[in-house]
Protein backbone atom coordinates (compact mmCIF):
# COMPACT_ATOMS: atom_id res chain seq x y z
CA UNK A 1 0.00 0.00 0.00
CA UNK A 2 1.42 3.37 -0.57
CA UNK A 3 1.59 6.77 1.62
CA UNK A 4 -1.38 8.27 -0.56
CA UNK A 5 -3.86 5.02 0.52
CA UNK A 6 -2.39 4.91 4.31
CA UNK A 7 -3.35 8.88 4.46
CA UNK A 8 -6.87 8.05 2.93
CA UNK A 9 -6.96 5.20 5.27
CA UNK A 10 -6.03 7.28 8.42
CA UNK A 11 -8.32 10.07 7.07
CA UNK A 12 -11.27 8.40 6.42
CA UNK A 13 -11.66 5.87 9.88
CA UNK A 14 -9.97 9.32 12.07
CA UNK A 15 -12.24 11.99 10.19
CA UNK A 16 -14.88 10.37 9.42
CA UNK A 17 -14.36 10.49 5.65
CA UNK A 18 -13.94 14.50 5.81
CA UNK A 19 -11.47 16.04 3.26
CA UNK A 20 -11.44 12.92 1.40
CA UNK A 21 -13.38 12.62 -2.51
CA UNK A 22 -14.12 9.29 -3.11
CA UNK A 23 -14.32 9.88 -6.63
CA UNK A 24 -10.64 10.70 -7.62
CA UNK A 25 -8.96 9.79 -4.54
CA UNK A 26 -7.55 13.02 -3.80
CA UNK A 27 -7.44 15.17 -0.83
CA UNK A 28 -9.39 18.32 -1.17
CA UNK A 29 -9.86 19.90 1.89
CA UNK A 30 -7.44 19.50 5.00
CA UNK A 31 -9.34 19.43 8.73
CA UNK A 32 -7.36 19.13 11.68
CA UNK A 33 -7.49 15.13 11.75
CA UNK A 34 -6.84 14.83 8.17
CA UNK A 35 -3.41 17.37 8.33
CA UNK A 36 -2.57 14.97 12.13
CA UNK A 37 -2.81 11.55 9.61
CA UNK A 38 -0.77 13.56 7.20
CA UNK A 39 2.40 14.05 10.13
CA UNK A 40 1.70 10.54 11.44
CA UNK A 41 1.76 8.51 7.93
CA UNK A 42 4.55 11.25 6.75
CA UNK A 43 7.32 9.93 9.76
CA UNK A 44 5.85 5.72 9.81
CA UNK A 45 6.61 5.68 6.12
CA UNK A 46 9.60 8.08 5.59
CA UNK A 47 11.77 4.81 4.97
CA UNK A 48 10.64 2.66 7.58
CA UNK A 49 14.13 1.70 8.61
CA UNK A 50 15.50 3.49 12.31
CA UNK A 51 18.36 6.33 11.99
CA UNK A 52 21.91 4.66 12.63
CA UNK A 53 23.56 5.96 15.85
CA UNK A 54 27.05 4.98 15.44
CA UNK A 55 29.19 5.42 13.28
CA UNK A 56 32.77 7.15 12.72
CA UNK A 57 34.00 11.07 13.86
CA UNK A 58 37.48 11.92 12.44
CA UNK A 59 39.98 14.36 12.06
CA UNK A 60 42.12 15.00 9.03
CA UNK A 61 45.43 16.33 8.89
CA UNK A 62 48.47 17.21 6.89
CA UNK A 63 51.84 17.79 7.52
CA UNK A 64 54.61 18.70 7.89
CA UNK A 65 53.54 21.83 6.63
CA UNK A 66 57.48 23.23 7.26
CA UNK A 67 60.83 22.59 6.69
CA UNK A 68 61.92 22.51 10.49
CA UNK A 69 59.65 22.62 13.45
CA UNK A 70 60.61 24.85 16.44
CA UNK A 71 59.40 24.61 19.84
CA UNK A 72 56.14 25.61 20.33
CA UNK A 73 55.18 25.88 16.30
CA UNK A 74 52.86 23.33 14.79
CA UNK A 75 53.79 22.49 11.56
CA UNK A 76 50.51 20.31 10.97
CA UNK A 77 47.11 21.65 9.67
CA UNK A 78 43.79 20.49 9.06
CA UNK A 79 42.71 19.03 5.79
CA UNK A 80 39.74 18.70 3.57
CA UNK A 81 40.29 15.12 2.08
CA UNK A 82 37.50 12.50 0.44
CA UNK A 83 37.04 9.51 2.08
CA UNK A 84 35.96 6.16 0.60
CA UNK A 85 34.53 4.12 3.25
CA UNK A 86 34.68 0.29 2.58
CA UNK A 87 32.87 -2.59 4.76
CA UNK A 88 34.85 -5.08 5.54
CA UNK A 89 35.59 -8.10 4.44
CA UNK A 90 33.85 -7.54 1.39
CA UNK A 91 34.77 -3.92 -0.08
CA UNK A 92 31.96 -3.06 -0.61
CA UNK A 93 31.89 0.35 -0.86
CA UNK A 94 29.16 2.18 1.79
CA UNK A 95 29.86 5.48 2.02
CA UNK A 96 31.78 8.63 0.59
CA UNK A 97 32.99 11.63 3.16
CA UNK A 98 34.46 15.08 2.77
CA UNK A 99 36.05 16.63 5.71
CA UNK A 100 35.60 20.15 5.90
CA UNK A 101 38.02 23.27 6.06
CA UNK A 102 38.74 22.06 10.40
CA UNK A 103 39.89 18.41 8.88
CA UNK A 104 36.57 17.35 10.42
CA UNK A 105 33.91 14.30 9.40
CA UNK A 106 31.59 12.64 10.37
CA UNK A 107 29.53 9.47 8.90
CA UNK A 108 27.00 7.38 10.27
CA UNK A 109 27.24 3.72 9.82
CA UNK A 110 25.74 1.07 11.41
CA UNK A 111 28.30 -2.01 13.76
CA UNK A 112 30.52 -3.49 11.95
CA UNK A 113 34.56 -3.14 10.36
CA UNK A 114 34.92 -0.93 7.84
CA UNK A 115 38.45 0.37 5.86
CA UNK A 116 38.71 3.93 5.26
CA UNK A 117 40.37 4.93 2.24
CA UNK A 118 41.75 8.75 1.40
CA UNK A 119 41.99 9.83 -2.17
CA UNK A 120 45.85 10.49 -2.20
CA UNK A 121 47.55 13.27 -4.45
CA UNK A 122 50.29 11.87 -7.20
CA UNK A 123 52.86 11.81 -5.45
CA UNK A 124 51.68 13.76 -2.13
CA UNK A 125 49.87 14.36 -0.16
CA UNK A 126 49.60 10.48 1.06
CA UNK A 127 47.77 9.28 4.16
CA UNK A 128 47.17 4.84 4.62
CA UNK A 129 43.96 3.38 4.47
CA UNK A 130 42.75 2.68 8.19
CA UNK A 131 40.59 -0.14 9.20
CA UNK A 132 38.00 0.53 11.97
CA UNK A 133 36.02 -0.85 13.83
CA UNK A 134 32.31 0.09 14.61
CA UNK A 135 30.22 -0.42 18.32
CA UNK A 136 26.71 -0.57 18.39
CA UNK A 137 25.50 2.70 19.77
CA UNK A 138 28.84 4.34 19.65
CA UNK A 139 30.88 6.65 17.13
CA UNK A 140 34.35 5.40 16.79
CA UNK A 141 37.06 8.34 16.38
CA UNK A 142 39.86 8.29 13.96
CA UNK A 143 42.50 10.18 12.73
CA UNK A 144 43.78 10.42 9.31
CA UNK A 145 47.50 12.03 8.90
CA UNK A 146 48.25 13.25 5.23
CA UNK A 147 52.27 13.20 4.95
CA UNK A 148 52.94 16.31 2.55
CA UNK A 149 55.88 15.33 1.54
CA UNK A 150 58.31 18.03 3.00
CA UNK A 151 61.41 17.00 4.50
Amino acid sequence: MDSFSIVRLISWFACGCEGVDDDDMRVIGLTGCTAIALAACALGTANGAPRVDSGVRGLVQYGPTCPVERPGQSCVRPYQASITVKREPAGTVVARVNSSANGRFSVRLRAGRYLLVPRNGEPFPRARSRTVSVHPHRFTAVTIRFDSGIR
